[in-house]
């Protein structure tokens, strides 16, 4: 069977009728024009860029890396990104649907068992990337699991010394307004 770029299974005419043109592209979430569709998706997105942009980050700020580290890190984090965004990338109205097996026939069954299997896939290969990073990294990494942890528990007494001190001075309070008198 040979390639055929841009072959279209389906009849185009329901496309042009809702105000698309034939060479538009549908971004899932935005195909109805619905605002109750279109603010989740929105949302939905802004919040997947977040995750990736400030994961990224926090691992680049803090950790330590050997040159492969940082081809492994590229890759989990495209993993992140294609899992992250598989809805967008899968169910929406790009030219390259109609060859993907499971989405091309724009069935909802067969669309949701395509994003599970793309999401399990991708969430394997990420888990897979961080088995195989070099102890260097893996040593940053522990190292600072052990700082924040180290500064959370610090963090939890000082607000647990907060918490006695207010409930003496309550507690002062209360005997001084029973018996008159101050200390």
């Amino acid at each position: 069977m040979a390639y055929r770029p841009y072959k279209v299974m389906r009849d185009d005419k329901d496309v042009e009728h809702q105000g698309y043109g034939k060479r538009k592209v549908r971004i899932f979430g935005f195909r109805s024009g619905r605002a109750w569709k279109m603010i989740p998706a929105m949302l939905y997105y802004a919040f997947a860029a977040f995750i990736v942009i400030s994961s990224a980050y926090g691992e680049v700020a803090h950790y330590k890396y050997e040159p492969m580290d940082v081809v492994l890190t590229v890759l989990r984090y495209i993993f992140l990104t294609v899992m992250l965004y598989s809805p967008l990338i899968f169910l929406s109205e790009f030219k390259y649907r109609d060859n993907l097996p499971l989405f091309r026939k724009r069935d909802v069954k067969l669309s949701i068992i395509g994003i599970i299997i793309v999401i399990t896939f991708c969430y394997f290969m990420i888990n897979t990337n961080i088995y195989v990073m070099s102890k260097t990294w893996k040593t940053s990494r522990d190292q600072y699991a052990k700082q924040v942890q180290i500064e959370l528990d610090e963090k939890m007494k000082q607000q647990k010394r907060l918490e006695e001190a207010s409930k003496n001075k309550t507690t002062k309070t209360e005997v001084t307004t029973v018996t008159g008198t101050k200390k």
